[in-house]
């Protein structure tokens, strides 16, 4: 690409630069369904790096500074529409695209909804292109087995990251909010797929991203994955089964519930014995030692959690409605006893290794076919920093997120749908559907693994570990609820005391 474009030409216009870092953008950023910060105030934003790849277009990534002393990266792919047709086709159809009239320039606009941009990406990526400043792209098998030009769309997906979909079989997601390091997302699907041999999450495609894949500061700025034909996530599979379970009178768990929830626990297994069939020429991905000091931590970490939001709870009990409260009441009265178990672990040797997880594993990761199940979503939970997403983790807490998400299809199908069950006392029906499924679900994941060395060998140390992650896991969940959802509370509440 030559040197000097319209498009490199103008971010060197020292004038733009100032207008779009003080105006346009401070204006733009909050109106934008990905940007993750609405609610803080914008001091100061700048350009952190620019790169053109075609003439009127390229990818922009800016530094937002808050009134707080925060800084995020949000990457923004940038064009400029200089012809009557490219500007009528965002005043009509895109109009909360466009940054702005650049004086004697273009309307300066938001390239995702520009077809020429969209295929100058998939050009980049099928290619393996490096352009100036350290822009790559990289291909998977399936990319550079695919066509050399594909059509493309743009779903109406609400998320923190923007989607394209290429000739209906390939799926790239193009982040929005960017931190330094390999995205967890692109490290464990490039190895299940292209290593691991795991046909069950979305094969990979390609990537996009500035600088080399093991530097430190390296910024992934797309992921492109094979896009998997499918009928929703597990979610809505487990609300349309818990609707149907309780439209009948039969307490007994149907056999395709039963046979969905142990198909998901042998996928799994599979997975994370994927995950663990690393060897040392991958460092980042090899399985390690669960060490003494590494179960100190994460008890210590569960009982810091348990103090934490106990105290929260405790302070906002009179508000909460009656019957919650009586539940409420119940579980903290059962603080020393959850301490005294949390502690035990503590001391409790237990042989087991520690390897790379999904990071954030529940009904929602998990696409459904009319016979199997896919997994998605690699990137870990993302309140974390990326460094925190790629640690070693004990793979029963995949296992334990996936317990807890369960109980929630079994409760939230009664919470969500009020008026269908109105007079029907079902709390224990779903608590009686949650303990079955959740079991179906165990068995087929331990019979699947094994004696896999990620697991203790003992069955009481495996018992003592889930029950750990389960139990932090709807600790989290209350603190959840309590500010956000307390309709919801009385979940995750019954969630803790089941395992008293």
């Amino acid at each position: 690409m030559p040197a000097d474009t319209v498009f490199s030409t103008l971010f060197q216009d020292s004038d733009f630069r100032e207008a779009l870092t003080t105006v346009l953008l401070p204006g733009y950023l909050p109106q934008q369904r990905w940007f993750t910060s609405k609610g803080k105030h914008i001091e100061t934003c700048s350009i952190a790096g620019v790169y053109p790849i075609q003439a009127d277009g390229g990818i922009v990534l800016i530094d937002v500074d808050f009134s707080d002393g925060s800084r995020e990266r949000y990457q923004m792919p940038l064009a400029l529409n200089t012809n009557r047709d490219l500007r009528t086709q965002y005043q009509q159809h895109h109009p909360g695209l466009i940054l702005g009239e650049i004086t004697g320039t273009g309307m300066l606009v938001d390239a995702v909804a520009r077809k020429d941009f969209r295929d100058r990406l998939y050009t980049l990526m099928r290619e393996e292109e490096s352009l100036a400043g350290g822009l790559c792209a990289e291909a998977g098998k399936v990319l550079r087995d695919g066509p050399a030009t594909a059509d493309s769309v743009v779903p109406a997906i609400d998320t923190s990251n923007t989607a394209i979909i290429y000739n209906d079989s390939f799926f790239f997601k193009l982040f929005r909010k960017l931190d330094p390091g390999l995205n967890p997302d692109l490290e464990l699907v490039r190895f299940l797929s292209e290593h691991a041999g795991f046909d069950h999450c979305p094969p990979y495609g390609g990537c996009l991203g500035v600088g080399r894949m093991d530097d430190e500061g390296y910024l992934n700025l797309g992921l492109m994955s094979g896009k998997v034909d499918n009928r929703g996530d597990a979610w809505e599979l487990f609300q349309q089964l818990t609707e149907r379970y309780f439209a009948g009178e039969e307490q007994e768990v149907d056999a395709e519930t039963l046979g969905r929830a142990r198909l998901l626990g042998t996928r799994t297994a599979q997975m994370h014995k994927a995950l663990a069939s690393a060897g040392p020429d991958r460092p980042d991905l090899q399985p390690e030692s669960l060490t003494a000091s590494y179960r100190k931590e994460i008890s210590d970490a569960a009982l810091r959690l348990l103090d934490r939001q106990f105290a929260q709870l405790a302070e906002k009990l009179k508000s909460l409605p009656p019957t919650t409260q009586v539940l409420a009441r119940r579980v903290l009265s059962v603080h020393q006893e959850l301490n005294a178990r949390l502690s035990g672990l503590r001391d409790r040797e237990m042989e087991a290794q520690l390897t790379r997880i999904h990071g954030d594993y529940h009904l929602g990761q998990v696409l459904y076919t009319d016979t199997d199940f896919y997994i998605i979503d690699f990137e870990g939970e993302p309140l974390l920093s990326i460094p925190e997403r790629r640690r070693k983790r004990p793979p029963l807490k995949d296992v334990g997120g996936m317990v807890r998400s369960f109980h929630y299809a079994a409760q939230g199908q009664l919470l969500l749908n009020p008026e269908r069950y109105t007079g029907r006392q079902l709390a224990d029906r779903a608590e009686y559907w949650y303990q079955v499924v959740s079991q179906a679900y165990l068995d087929a994941y331990f019979a699947e693994c094994g004696d896999a060395s990620f697991l203790p060998p003992e069955e009481g140390d495996r018992r003592a570990l889930l029950e750990l992650f389960i139990l932090e896991k709807a600790v989290y969940e209350v603190a959840y609820e309590l500010n956000s959802r307390p309709a919801w509370l009385p979940i995750p509440l019954s969630g803790v005391l089941s395992l008293v």
